[in-house]
């Protein structure tokens, strides 16, 4: 192996830049805001809120090899992560190792999306420009010293992305939507929102073919094989021991019906709710305590809330309804409004990614001139991640999994402006390859 040949490859400088920023802010969080509410702690019994709930479902694979609460199944977190946060914890207490490895597979993506963009629109600075992107993307750094799923749940999600646009097997194409079914179904049992996104995407994209005349719908259905292969077992496991189908895992009617609450304006938790008898929250933690209800329980109650509120909100208080979604979306890219009093680094990082978006935009309309099926293909995935939020409790960490595949219009959208005005040229950044589709 060249040492030097490596030292000077791009990529290997990005991915190098990218770790030693988030391996920085694993041991000096306190530049963030958010570290005053849930400060960073290295150890498992330290950990509050969702980390606590993952450190206790991976403690429950130690002891009875799934899941669990005091024995019984608990789908509430998935099924891929708890079982990562076991590996770590059958290891060490400590959870630094842990973090280090959700550093290693943040910092990875930056590369993932850099290769993604140059394999659609033949550019190099462009893909660079998109890796840099997502490297300095700094909320990211936020998950990454505690026990969430947002990072190993973007890796599997953008690997899927990554292994179908960067793969090729001439003999047996069928074969790589096959594999990234699978990918995107484990990327699922991590965080169940992808399920119904996968569903819509595959329905839209199947539509989009058949429209287009791309004869490609055909691997759509392979896509969605490997899908259900790896769901099926873990659905059925679940039925098993709740007697309800849940796919992946549970907890979304919860999401849904404070989500869709329009009184308590789409939140978990502020001051108003807590005067609220009738909001969701309260209702169902009321009945649980009188009935002494499971999660599985609680869930489907939460989903029976979700369907009767929903359909109010659409045929009594439309407009309401409306601009609670609108909010939501705001919330899930913008983090506007705010939950917390936000700190100099959470303004800049709303400005920014604003900004980021009009690019977006601005990259996707250029980038289909390049690469029409894939930008539209690539466009339609945002879409869908932003309509399923708009009906659901949205928070900022919510989107980091979609971030890598808008970086990428992003970055093409930064590329083309820079090279209307020239400045590509000094650092060859002008070449490109007619890949329109």
């Amino acid at each position: 192996m060249n040492i030097k040949k490596l030292i000077k490859n791009k990529y290997v400088i990005l991915f190098a830049v990218a770790f030693a920023f988030r391996a920085a802010y694993i041991f000096i969080p306190s530049i963030d805001v958010y570290s005053n509410t849930f400060p960073v702690s290295f150890y498992s019994n330290e950990q509050i809120s969702d980390g606590k709930t993952y450190v206790n479902l991976a403690n429950g694979i130690l002891e009875w090899g799934y899941p669990s609460r005091n024995g019984s199944l608990v789908m509430f977190g998935g099924y891929v992560y708890p079982f990562i946060v076991a590996m770590f914890l059958k290891i060490s207490a400590n959870l630094i190792p842990l973090f280090l490895f959700q550093a290693f597979i943040s910092s990875l993506l930056s590369i993932m999306a850099a290769k993604v963009s140059v394999s659609i629109f033949k550019n190099e600075m462009s893909g660079l420009i998109t890796g840099t992107l997502w490297a300095f993307y700094y909320p990211a750094f936020i998950t990454i010293p505690r026990p969430l799923t947002e990072m190993v749940f973007t890796f599997l999600f953008f690997g899927g992305i990554f292994y179908i646009l960067t793969v090729r097997h001439k003999r047996a194409e069928w074969l790589i939507y096959f594999i990234s079914g699978i990918i995107f179904s484990i990327a699922t049992l991590t965080r169940a929102v992808l399920f119904y996104v996968f569903i819509f995407m595959s329905v839209s994209y199947f539509v989009y073919f058949l429209v287009r005349k791309r004869k490609y719908e055909y691997r759509i259905v392979f896509a969605l094989l490997g899908f259900f292969m790896i769901q099926f077992p873990w659905t059925y496991l679940g039925y098993v021991h709740t007697d309800r189908i849940i796919f992946a895992s549970s907890g979304r009617g919860g999401n849904l019906a404070i989500g869709t609450n329009i009184p308590g304006k789409g939140e978990f938790s502020n001051k108003e709710i807590e005067n609220m008898p009738e909001h969701p929250k309260n209702v169902v933690d009321k009945l649980s305590i009188e009935r002494n209800w499971t999660d599985s329980q609680k869930d489907s109650a939460y989903t029976e809330i979700a369907k009767i509120q929903l359909r109010k909100n659409i045929t009594e208080q439309p407009l309401s309804a409306i601009k609670l979604m609108m909010v939501q979306i705001s919330r899930f890219w913008l983090n506007i409004p705010f939950s917390y009093k936000p700190g100099l680094w959470n303004m800049t990082n709303t400005s920014v990614t604003f900004i980021l978006l009009i690019f977006m935009i601005y990259g996707y309309i250029k980038g289909r001139e390049r690469n029409k099926t894939r930008a539209d293909l690539l466009i339609i995935m945002v879409i869908l991640f932003s309509i399923q939020h708009s009906i659901t409790v949205s928070i900022i960490r919510y989107s980091f999994p979609i971030l890598p595949v808008v970086y990428i219009f992003s970055g093409y959208g930064i590329y083309t402006l820079l090279s209307r005005f020239g400045l590509t040229k000094r650092i060859g950044g002008e070449t490109e390859t007619d890949t329109n589709e």
